[in-house]
């Protein structure tokens, strides 16, 4: 992950705002694959992961592992449909489908907003807090003589 500092250099010298890739990275940790499906899911309702694997040409198993991680995350939520329902949500003419998929949506925008915001105000008073102590650490030493 890139520090602040050189995130905040990029943004100069191109003079472009703050990304969401780079935003979705920086909050949530998440990785190029990660950030895709997240950026799909805020977009689109009612996915699944074949849909995911097609748009984004990645192989089912990233798709999966991505998806987990928002789950982690509670980015996203994920509910099981009848293939039948499905069909109807996404006007396929195909009745005869039986069976169930799980299908991915992101929790509103207004709520990831707010989880934003509120990691956001724990990672600044940590590293506030981090600051404010940071002459306490100099009397901390590891083994190889850097700092704790």
């Amino acid at each position: 992950m890139e520090s602040i500092s050189e995130q905040l250099k990029v943004i100069l010298k191109e003079k472009k705002i703050f990304k969401s890739g780079n935003l979705f990275r920086c909050i949530l940790g998440l990785n190029e694959i990660e950030s895709n499906v997240f950026t799909y899911l805020l977009k689109n309702d009612n996915v699944i992961t074949m849909e995911l694997t097609q748009i984004l040409d990645k192989d089912r198993s990233s798709i999966q592992r991505a998806l987990q991680e928002l789950l982690d995350l509670r980015v996203i939520k994920r509910y099981s449909l009848s293939l039948k329902e499905y069909c109807e949500l996404k006007g396929i003419e195909d009745n005869n489908k039986r069976g169930y998929l799980y299908v991915y949506k992101a929790k509103d925008l207004n709520k990831v907003k707010v989880q934003f915001r509120d990691l956001l105000d724990k990672w600044y008073s940590s590293m506030v807090n981090y600051i404010d102590n940071l002459d306490s650490l100099f009397d901390c030493y590891e083994k190889n003589g850097e700092l704790c």
